[in-house]
């Protein structure tokens, strides 16, 4: 099975902006205030179990939360940390 180098491992944390399609996430961390309170009317927290449905490029990161799809802006998933899972 060919390993990709570029795809993060369980366990790494990176931010929603740079997840790849189809992995699942924990949101860890939420670096600025102005945006929890944003991320908190989507629903998202610390905590949250996502997975990432499509990430376009220079656009949003289309997430799946409790069979929910939300399409979050690309300043917000920039400042939403994460920790793989799958």
């Amino acid at each position: 099975m060919k390993m990709d180098k570029n795809k993060p491992t369980p366990g790494e944390t990176l931010f929603l902006s740079e997840a790849k399609e189809g992995q699942s996430l924990t949101v860890t961390n939420i670096t600025n205030e102005e945006i929890t309170w944003q991320a908190l009317r989507f629903g998202l927290e610390e905590g949250s179990r996502l997975r990432i449905e499509k990430n376009i490029n220079g656009g949003p990161v289309i997430v799946s939360k409790n069979q929910l799809e939300i399409a979050i802006g690309r300043k917000i998933a920039e400042s939403i940390e994460a920790r793989v899972t799958e």
